[in-house]
């Protein structure tokens, strides 16, 4: 008889859950980031165990990585991406991306495998998310103290000798801070400085807008379709400091004529318009 109750519970529970989740717009939304939020703190406890005897290696972001990737179509998420063949050469490398939300982590968790071995450039702040901080040190993510420029510009030079030593790529996000406006933020010159002290060539990557699909202050996160576009490599040989301007806003011309081009094109079953009318 208790067991009957439990599961009549249990059966009533789920049906208002899935109630609530069709009809509140809000409830999805935050359902969605806690499923994406709490799944990464599993995935970082459990994948410590697999990769705590290589520690800094970029190659354990493959092992921690990998369940993460369910969760691409369990918050109705597709990718979409041109240009492989630029990020698939075994070469050391700066990644540059526009930056518009914390789900372009997912973004990256679904190209991973094809960059192969690639590092990422992240604020000291998420050290401390335990043990999402944790993992990501021992997969070789270098910690930036944006507060301290000298500190801030020792670990940069530190991460362009480990990438060069492994042949591997950077992931850099030059706006420093997340923007889902028409036009990205201004650039900041750490990555292009990188690139042009190890004379390494800039692979630029644009996502398109999330605006058809997201959209934090109407509270909607709606299943979205994104192109991610990988663009040729932009050679910095022979360039000094004196064409870091020039370079900057080259690379920035390039990924916003993508990023308008892109985010025209793709396609939200369930249009934000309508959210948001719904919303008021």
């Amino acid at each position: 008889m208790l067991a009957c109750d439990y599961t009549n519970a249990i059966l009533a529970f789920v049906m208002i859950m899935t109630f609530v989740y069709e009809f509140s717009q809000r409830f999805r939304l935050y359902l969605k980031f806690f499923l994406f939020y709490a799944m990464v703190m599993v995935c970082s406890v459990l994948c410590i165990p697999f990769i705590i005897w290589r520690p800094g290696d970029v190659t354990n972001t493959l092992i921690a990585t990998f369940p993460l990737r369910i969760l691409n179509p369990l918050l109705g998420l597709h990718w979409e991406v041109h240009g492989m063949e630029h990020i698939t050469v075994d070469r050391p490398a700066i990644v540059v991306a526009n930056h518009q939300s914390s789900i372009d982590f997912l973004g990256m968790v679904y190209m991973w495998p094809m960059f192969h071995k690639i590092t990422a450039i992240a604020k000291k702040e998420l050290f401390y998310a335990m043990p999402f901080g944790l993992t990501a040190w021992l997969c070789g993510t270098r910690f930036i103290d944006r507060r301290n420029p000298d500190r801030a510009k020792s670990s940069m030079n530190a991460a362009l000798d480990y990438v060069k030593e492994k042949s591997a790529k950077l992931w850099v996000f030059p706006e420093g801070t997340r923007n889902m406006a028409d036009e990205m933020l201004p650039f900041k010159k750490g990555a292009f400085h990188l690139a042009i002290e190890g004379q390494l060539p800039i692979l630029p990557v644009v996502y398109s807008s999330y605006r058809g699909f997201l959209s934090h202050p109407y509270k909607v996160f709606n299943p979205g379709h994104i192109i991610v576009t990988c663009l040729p490599p932009i050679s910095t040989e022979g360039m000094d400091k004196t064409d870091m301007e020039d370079l900057m806003e080259d690379v920035r011309n390039q990924m916003m004529e993508v990023y308008r081009r892109t985010s025209s094109q793709v396609h939200h079953p369930w249009p934000l318009a309508e959210a948001v009318k719904k919303h008021s």
